[in-house]
């Protein structure tokens, strides 16, 4: 990772910094703010980081953010009202469940919104010869009525079920609600998240049922290569019932520029929770070079995302998968995070070469952050 390619856009008061932070990101601008510790002191003295390649796109910005305050704060707000959105893909399956209920833990301690999304088969779409589709045209209407008020149904008992947790656990603060679409979830799903703008996909996962890279299904897999957004994996395996906060959290680092992106964006995931953040790289051999790493990672995560609950390691290990999954058990860990991009070492873990069998399976959640390519 390469410091020198951040740079200080500008330094505002904290409710300033976030404003701008959110307008940015709505802009497609990756940025994070550091010095955050000194909300309660005077005027100024957050910064707001952005990647120099960005710089004169984020200086337009700026600029129009100072000569209309009033309206950008407003755009901004919204933004930041919908960042704290979390959409839950849901098919009625265990996994699907599961991960409803652990989206449901965590929107109350992040003061977040739930909408619960089934996306079901539309039989209409499948191809006939045309006398065969004028035939059946009739009895696909009839179909896809009774389709459409059996998933109705069942999301709204779902739901209340939901929320009937929430009044039982007092989760105050969380909005719950369903929605419902035809087509394929995949396309759909990712269609949902331009238009309601969550600010985090929860999908559950069958975990262990299968192997690889197959123990996401294709859909959250695929889901995880192209969202936007962070999207938070939970294995069927996992009991959702269980999880209070998510006190230890494993961080698996690449030493790549995206890095500082996912780790600043981690640390305002898990603030609410009080969450101690393990760094970790994993590799067969530890060099000199990966010390010199790791200790930019601590300074700069020290320094400018004031996260003093933190633990940076190496990890050698012949076996990157098998050596990360021990320290997991090992460590008790509760969410294990990363990003995605080329060759990254989320490829090594969950995309394995034809001859070698996936060896690696997580059983707690996992947050991915896909990484821009602009920043690598």
């Amino acid at each position: 990772m390469k410091k020198d390619k951040l740079i200080t856009l500008a330094t505002l008061t904290y409710m300033r910094a976030q404003l701008l932070s959110a307008l940015l990101e709505q802009k497609g601008i990756k940025s994070f703010m550091t010095n955050i510790n000194r909300i309660k002191e005077a005027a100024g003295g957050v910064n707001v980081i952005i990647q120099k390649d960005d710089f004169e796109e984020a200086k337009k910005v700026f600029e129009d953010f100072k000569n209309a305050y009033g309206k950008g704060k407003e755009k901004a707000a919204k933004y930041m009202k919908s960042i704290r959105r979390i959409l839950v893909p849901f098919d009625f399956t265990e996994h699907s469940e599961n991960a409803a209920i652990y989206a449901l833990r965590i929107a109350s301690r992040l003061k977040a919104d739930i909408m619960l999304l089934n996306v079901f088969f539309d039989p209409s779409q499948t191809a006939y010869a045309p006398l065969e589709s004028f035939a059946y045209s009739v009895e696909f209407d009839a179909i896809n009525k009774d389709v459409e008020q059996s998933v109705k149904q069942n999301l709204e008992e779902f739901a209340d079920k939901l929320k009937k947790v929430q009044k039982e656990e007092n989760l105050k603060g969380v909005i719950i609600k369903y929605d419902f679409v035809r087509g394929t979830a995949f396309d759909e799903i990712l269609n949902y998240c331009d238009e309601y703008k969550p600010g985090l996909l929860v999908m559950g996962t069958r975990g262990k049922e299968i192997e690889g890279i197959r123990s996401f299904g294709s859909v959250t897999a695929k889901i995880i290569e192209k969202a936007a957004i962070p999207v938070l994996a939970v294995p069927k395996g996992y009991d959702a019932k269980m999880l209070s906060t998510p006190k230890k959290v494993l961080y698996a680092t690449d030493f790549r520029q995206a890095d500082y992106w996912a780790l600043s964006k981690l640390a305002s995931f898990v603030k609410p929770f009080g969450s101690k953040i393990y760094c970790v790289h994993v590799d067969e051999e530890i060099t000199e070079e990966h010390e010199e790493l790791m200790h930019q990672v601590r300074k700069f995560v020290n320094e400018n995302l004031q996260i003093y609950n933190l633990e940076c390691g190496l990890l050698e290990t012949v076996d990157v998968r098998l050596g990360l999954e021990d320290f997991i058990q090992e460590r008790n860990m509760d969410l294990l995070a990363m990003t995605t991009h080329t060759r990254s070492l989320f490829d090594r873990l969950f995309k394995p070469s034809f001859t070698k069998k996936f060896l690696f399976v997580t059983d707690i959640p996992l947050l991915v952050f896909r990484a821009d390519p602009k920043v690598g």
